[in-house]
């Protein structure tokens, strides 16, 4: 059987007078910190081990609720809060909002006494790999114990196989102590100024700390180290396959994921988090259709599945699918290729895994050793088609060759399919290339010597660390939104907080390397001049591809667009359109008819995309849509003007019905981008009347009629009148 790798939390923490009295912290008292502390412990265990247990201890509390003073007596003001049982939110809250300061003093000794017994009642039946007691307190009262009593309380942690942290102030963390709490631990600061009751304690944890695995953290650096949420911790579990290279070598071998992508939070029961709520109500996901944003009802029957492309629709077909089947799971060698012929462009982003023999298949291993070795000297990798599970879809992947610690293996990464390939042509900078000086040399080197990370950070001791180390940095997105989560879950009707202050320090420059390269900074400044070069490619393009002027005048905007689309064969070879997009929708119109494309197929997906940009978008539509409005206008002019017409009329209602009478005033009125009159196309057979009244709204021909007040008087909001 699988060893356990639940593991179970006791806090016991100081709630008594001693708290108010502390020194050595930041602003806040050292009780305001213990509940800070003791509630990041318990919010890290929710999300990164949800299945640990967690139980809490009080002393120094006004009542006394313990096993031992129930059986013997004497432990008193102890009081054991929380049994030990996952860790939930409600437990949190209750922390936080019911635990308060008293003016209570309690041996911390008899507390730790009381956990130890306390976790021993609740570790039994159970299988906890690790029982680690936290122990938060200033140690202010003094405890005098006896060596027999000390030896008995660490026979009583080797029993339940206990591992202790303390939390305190006046403790140094050394600079090289960047890992993350309870795996490093601080020593006693011997220059700060203690009283004698604290001094004895401390030669009392050194005892425990020397006789018992345990840290010591202060409680200034534990709360900075507690505010980052360590990733769920995961076990790795080997792919065991088999590669087969042609029909006789066979290697059975695991593959165990080397680089993947950091994910954010994982999978949460859905429930609600108001706490007013008599009956917990379950949120239900409903699907529910809908046409020009009202509720219809469709039967099953008219519904066609599809697959999402971007932003577009694509139907698909039950009928025509066919039904494929690629076998076992297997990792099959097709060939091998020179190295040279794989580029990093050709790899997919999906991360990479590391191949090695299986364990225990000695001949396997000789196989792959022998290989590797092959490879690297030939400077080949090899082409194989991977099935993870069995009828899963075939991956093509590189195997590449490599040496980690002296162990033959093979790094797999994923390869893209040709139509993936992004080749980005950019045009050069400057025509001449121009030779930087001696003193510009300089400059940049000085710059470079100055941003040094690895001595970026100093700390309370005037020693130096590097900063953003590589292991020893979180993510501070995902760090936001474990901080935003367990907001929420607390103050479920608060709004969520702004970025905390100590994430900020990870996106920002240390102020040691602002202050240090501040000097050749502006050297660098002095001595490269730049000069803004303003162009507009996109516009030019437009240009040069339909002779239009992005101008507001009256002319520009109804001058007509030639038909022969002017296009250098360069950009038509760069762009590989297939339909009419929302990120260039005029520039895709006019590409699509210069290949040879249907009017009125290239038209409805013009019409499609604007919609979606007036209506669905969450942006304000910009200059793309009138400058596609224009092209599909000056188009229809030649190609088919009833079909602009008719959308046109359709198009006006829309906008007017949606409240879009700014857009309908600016641009369709104002640049004159209704209905072709028959005057501006021989095909059409709209009046130049028509095609003037058509910029008339219903509000502004809708008939009145004047009462005798002199007010005027909507005929229709009378007939209302009338029938109410």
């Amino acid at each position: 059987m699988a060893r356990s790798t639940v593991k179970a939390h006791m806090i016991v923490m100081d709630v008594g007078v001693a708290t108010a009295m502390a020194t050595g912290t930041d602003k806040q008292s050292f009780f305001q910190k213990s509940i800070a502390c003791a509630s990041l412990i318990i919010q890290r265990i929710i999300f990164s081990a949800p299945n640990d247990h967690v139980g809490v201890v009080l002393f120094g509390t006004d009542e006394t609720d313990n096993q031992l003073n129930v059986e013997l007596g004497g432990y008193e003001h102890i009081t054991e809060a929380f049994e030990l049982k996952q860790a939930n939110w409600a437990t949190l809250r209750i922390l936080l909002d019911q635990v308060a300061q008293t003016k209570v003093e309690t041996c911390w000794f008899e507390a730790l006494i009381v956990a130890i017994n306390f976790l021993g009642y609740g570790a039994q039946g159970k299988k906890f790999s690790e029982n680690n007691i936290i122990l938060i307190s200033p140690f202010l009262k003094r405890c005098d114990v006896p060596q027999d009593q000390l030896e008995s309380v660490l026979d009583g942690l080797q029993g339940v196989n206990g591992v202790l942290h303390f939390i305190t102030n006046f403790i140094v963390h050394p600079a090289a102590s960047n890992g993350s709490i309870f795996t490093t631990s601080g020593t006693f600061d011997e220059h700060a100024s203690k009283t004698e009751a604290r001094s004895q304690n401390e030669r009392v944890l050194k005892k425990l700390l020397k006789d018992a695995d345990g840290s010591l953290s202060n409680i200034n650096w534990a709360e900075r180290k507690l505010t980052f949420f360590d990733p769920k911790v995961v076990r790795p579990i080997p792919w065991n396959s088999v590669l087969s290279i042609g029909t006789k070598v066979n290697l059975s071998i695991s593959a165990y994921v080397m680089i993947s992508e950091q994910k954010g939070l994982g999978s949460f029961k859905v429930d609600n988090a108001d706490d007013s709520s008599s009956t917990t109500s379950k949120v239900e996901m409903k699907t529910q259709y809908l046409l020009n944003d009202k509720p219809i009802e469709i039967s099953m029957q008219d519904i066609i599945m599809g697959y999402m492309y971007g932003s577009t629709v694509v139907p698909y077909d039950n009928t025509i699918d066919i039904e494929y089947k690629s076998g076992d799971s297997r990792l099959a060698c097709l060939g091998f290729t020179a190295s040279s012929n794989v580029l990093e462009e050709h790899l997919s982003s999906k991360g990479s895994y590391v191949v090695v023999a299986k364990k225990g298949c000695t001949a396997s291993n000789h196989k792959l050793a022998a290989l590797v070795k092959a490879m690297d000297e030939l400077s080949v990798v090899m082409i194989a088609t991977k099935v993870y599970r069995k009828d899963n879809k075939p991956r093509l992947n590189v195997l590449l060759p490599k040496y980690r610690n002296e162990i033959p293996s093979l790094v797999m990464m994923e390869l893209i399919f040709k139509d993936e390939l992004c080749c980005l042509k950019f045009p050069p900078l400057l025509k001449s290339k121009p030779v930087p000086t001696d003193e510009q040399y300089d400059a940049i080197d000085k710059l470079i010597d100055s941003m040094n990370l690895m001595e970026a950070i100093d700390d309370s001791n005037g020693e130096s660390r590097e900063a953003f180390a590589l292991h020893n940095t979180y993510n501070p997105t995902v760090q936001h939104v474990y901080q935003a989560v367990a907001h929420r879950a607390l103050h479920p009707k608060q709004p969520l907080p702004p970025v905390d202050t100590t994430l900020h320090g990870l996106f920002e420059v240390p102020k040691k390397i602002a202050t240090r390269s501040k000097p050749a900074l502006d050297d660098v400044k002095r001595l490269f001049e730049l000069k803004e070069i303003k162009q507009n490619t996109r516009t030019e393009w437009l240009q040069r591809m339909a002779k239009i002027k992005l101008a507001d005048d009256v002319a520009s905007t109804v001058s007509s667009i030639d038909s022969g689309i002017l296009m250098d064969d360069d950009d038509a070879d760069r762009r590989m359109v297939v339909s009419v997009g929302t990120v260039t929708p005029a520039e895709d119109f006019a590409l699509l008819l210069r290949r040879g494309e249907k009017f009125a197929t290239v038209a409805t997906q013009l019409q499609n995309v604007l919609f979606e940009l007036l209506f669905m978008s969450m942006r304000p539509p910009g200059d793309k849509v009138v400058v596609a409005l224009m092209v599909y206008r000056s188009e229809a002019q030649t190609l088919g003007p009833y079909r602009y017409n008719e959308w046109m009329t359709e198009f006006k209602e829309m906008l007017l019905t949606r409240r879009k009478e700014e857009f309908w005033e600016k641009v369709i009125v104002g640049k004159r981008l209704g209905l072709i009159d028959s005057q501006e196309s021989e095909m059409s057979t709209t009046s130049l009347e028509q095609a003037e009244n058509f910029y008339k709204t219903a509000t502004q021909t809708k008939p009145t009629v004047e009462c005798s007040g002199g007010e005027n008087v909507d005929l229709d909001s009378l007939f209302d009148e009338l029938n109410d």
